[in-house]
C-alpha cells in the first residue's frame, strides 16, 4: 500500500471510530501532516488572499494600543502622546493647532497557501493625524498564524514615510517565517512572506506589496 493511501485510510478509520464511539456531538479532528510532495504543493499554492478593515477610534483607544506586547510606536517629536492622539490641544512650535488629530484602527492581512498549510500575516495599526495635513502618531503590531504551519519568527518595520510635519503617510512591512511539518518528522517545509501596507493622513489604507 502506498504511503498516501495509508494516510488516507488511517484518517478515515479514525473518523469512523470517533463517530461510533461517541454519543455526543461530533468534534472535528486536527488535520494530520501530509507527505512532503502534497504538503509542498499546498504550502506554496498560488492561492494568495487578503483583506483589510478600518474604523475611526477615539484617542484613548489609540494610545492604549501602544501598550500591547510587541507594539512599535512613534509619536511626533516635541508633542506629548496625549496631544498626538487628540486628547489635549496639539501645540507645534509654540502654536496651538486649530485642529485635533483624528485616529483610526486598521487590521490588514494576507494569507498564502491552502488549508491546512495556509500561512497568514496580520498588521494591526492604530494611527492619528491632523486630517489632510500630517501623521502625529502610529503604533503597530504584527501577528502570524497557520493551522499546521508554525511561526518561526516575525518582524515589522517602517519602510517609507513617517510621523510628524511633512509626513502625510507611512508604510509598514510585516514579515514572518513559517515551518510546515510533513508526515516525515525530519522533513519540514520553510516559507517566508511579507506584506507592505500604506496608511495616510486621511485614514486610507492600501496594500502596496506582498511576497
Amino acid at each position: 500500500m502506498s504511503v498516501r493511501r495509508g494516510v488516507l485510510l488511517a484518517v478515515l478509520l479514525t473518523a469512523l471510530a470517533a463517530g461510533l464511539g461517541s454519543a455526543g456531538p461530533a468534534v472535528a479532528a486536527d488535520p494530520a501532516p501530509l507527505p512532503p510532495d502534497q504538503a509542498q504543493a499546498l504550502a506554496t499554492a498560488p492561492a494568495e488572499t487578503g483583506g483589510s478593515s478600518t474604523k475611526v477610534v477615539d484617542g484613548q483607544t489609540a494610545l492604549n494600543a501602544s501598550a500591547v506586547a510587541g507594539a512599535s510606536t512613534s509619536i511626533e517629536s516635541g508633542v506629548s502622546a496625549q496631544a498626538a492622539v487628540g486628547l489635549v490641544p496639539l501645540t507645534e512650535g509654540n502654536i496651538v493647532s486649530a485642529s485635533r488629530p483624528v485616529c483610526w484602527a486598521n487590521a490588514a492581512w494576507h494569507q498564502w497557501g491552502t488549508w491546512p498549510y495556509q500561512q497568514r500575516i496580520t498588521d494591526t495599526t492604530y494611527w492619528c493625524a491632523v486630517y489632510a495635513s500630517h501623521i502625529t502618531y502610529r503604533t503597530s503590531t504584527t501577528t502570524a498564524s497557520g493551522t499546521l504551519c508554525g511561526v518561526s519568527w516575525r518582524s515589522k518595520g517602517l519602510i517609507a514615510g513617517g510621523v510628524g510635519p511633512g509626513f502625510t503617510y507611512f508604510t509598514n512591512r510585516s514579515s514572518a517565517g513559517f515551518s510546515c511539518p510533513t508526515i516525515i518528522p525530519w522533513i519540514t517545509i520553510h516559507t517566508t512572506h511579507h506584506e507592505d501596507v500604506k496608511r495616510t493622513d486621511r485614514g486610507v489604507t492600501t496594500f502596496v506589496g506582498t511576497g
